[in-house]
């Protein structure tokens, strides 16, 4: 063989060997790490809320089971039998102006509404807690048009939607 051939083959070689070293971060199966080893199941008790907004537990409650359901890596089980448990508890919900209107500076047209949550997950499994008190926010915009306590009412359940999203993210991939 020549020298030319030997080196060709070395490129190829070297070139198969740095492309298969990109997936080198890669896994088939589950995603969610050594914390969830042998968990199958979620407990979701009814979200606390510490806020002075009524009645989002309920609406927070579904929105984390009904995520957990389409996420498809935890079977909720409400009973406390489950393999572990999440704890979330509303501390706040603000609105905060981003928009004023086109014809009037000192008019608001749209808010951004956020919930701040606190969340407690525990491997019951493993008999430890996870992640405990960590801070996870759920956000939405709304226009307001003549009545801004609608135009809120009507952005809750979005924010709520939002935040379970972020929630059942945090459980199942660890972010």
């Amino acid at each position: 063989m020549s020298f030319r051939g030997n080196l060709f083959r070395a490129g190829i070689a070297l070139l198969v060997v740095c492309g298969l070293s990109g997936c080198a971060g890669y896994r088939v199966g589950n995603i969610s790490g050594r914390d969830l080893q042998g968990v199958h199941s979620v407990f979701v008790p009814v979200v606390r809320n510490s806020s002075l907004e009524p009645d989002l537990q309920v609406t927070l409650t579904n929105e984390i089971i009904r995520r957990f359901n389409n996420d498809g890596t935890l079977t909720v089980n409400q009973t406390s039998n489950a393999d572990s448990e999440l704890d979330v508890t509303v501390v706040n919900v603000r609105r905060q102006a981003s928009r004023s209107s086109t014809t009037d500076v000192l008019v608001t047209a749209q808010y951004q509404l956020t919930i701040e949550a606190k969340a407690t997950f525990v491997n019951r499994r493993l008999g430890r807690k996870i992640f405990e008190n960590s801070t996870v926010t759920g956000s939405t915009t709304f226009f307001t048009q003549a009545n801004i306590q609608e135009g809120e009412r009507q952005a809750l359940p979005l924010a709520a939607e939002d935040l379970a999203k972020n929630v059942v993210t945090m459980v199942t991939e660890g972010w």
